[in-house]
């Protein structure tokens, strides 16, 4: 089979199945396991592909059809133009989630120290990327799961800001002791509701459930992490939150009720109500 016919045969076997975005899967694909640029997949369309790859090629695509999500199937994941390693136990990073980076390092300064704080790691996308576009930068990311705060560490060592990066497995709820007061609180909870679940999409599913799901009204815990930040922000520090569609103004109101001021809603790049940022002004 030739690199042409191969990215046309897998585009067509994920298109069966209902992918998303099978012409972006494929290239994802066939770069990752021919270990070539994706323009090349366009320019040698007839080169080609060896046994071993084909095979290689054949279970990965048995794989998706199957609906687990491509990130897991290849074990990374593009995010802020950084590649991260990802494993299934970890919530796979999302386009929309850049915006939350984009915002935070609008308001964090390029000199001086400035501490962090993140909810809920994950994978490490995005107290990584901060770290990554800020030098001046520390942060201390905590997570409940084990498999977040190493999958997060692989993630740290491999892009070079471990030593400006504390993981502690650890929940916000426990006795956490905490000498330091954070120039920002960073999160982006579980905010999916639990009558949401079983229409979400298949791949969706695999990932982990206490990393999506947030009760009832999916708030829950924007309520509680902004409880908890606003004792450990300094004055003119600020919480950022992602949010879920629909959310802005019951998390508008909530993180109002918490003393939070000069909220702002910013919109990701469909236009929807995507991140939500409150400052911590002391009288």
């Amino acid at each position: 089979m030739k690199i042409g016919q191969a990215l046309a045969y897998i585009i067509q076997r994920l298109k069966n199945v209902g992918v998303e975005n099978p012409h972006i899967e494929a290239f994802l694909i066939l770069s990752k396991t021919l270990d070539i640029p994706k323009e090349r997949i366009v320019t040698q369309p007839d080169v080609e592909i060896k046994r071993s790859k084909q095979d290689i090629l054949e279970s990965i695509i048995k794989k998706r059809e199957q609906r687990i999500p491509l990130a897991y199937i290849l074990k990374e994941r593009e995010f802020f133009g950084l590649e991260f390693y990802v494993e299934e136990g970890v919530l796979v990073p999302r386009p929309e989630t850049e915006i939350l980076v984009e915002e935070i390092l609008k308001r964090v300064p390029e000199k001086g120290e400035v501490l962090g704080f993140e909810v809920g790691v994950g994978s490490g996308c995005i107290s990584v990327s901060l770290l990554k576009m800020r030098k001046n930068l520390k942060m201390v990311s905590i997570d409940i799961s084990d498999k977040s705060i190493e999958v997060s560490r692989i993630n740290a060592v491999k892009h070079g800001v471990l030593d400006r990066l504390s993981l502690l497995k650890v929940s916000i709820f426990s006795d956490l002791e905490l000498n330091d007061k954070f120039d920002f609180v960073v999160s982006n909870p579980p905010y999916i509701r639990e009558e949401e679940f079983p229409n979400l999409m298949e791949e969706v599913k695999f990932e982990p459930r206490e990393a999506l799901i947030s009760g009832k009204e999916g708030t829950e815990f924007y309520e509680k992490i902004s409880i908890w930040a606003k004792e450990r922000l300094k004055n003119r520090g600020f919480v950022a939150f992602e949010i879920g569609i629909g959310q802005s103004n019951k998390v508008f109101q909530i993180i109002q009720s918490k003393g939070y001021r000069s909220i702002e809603v910013k919109k990701d790049l469909q236009g929807i109500d995507r991140v939500i940022i409150g400052y911590n002004l002391e009288e």
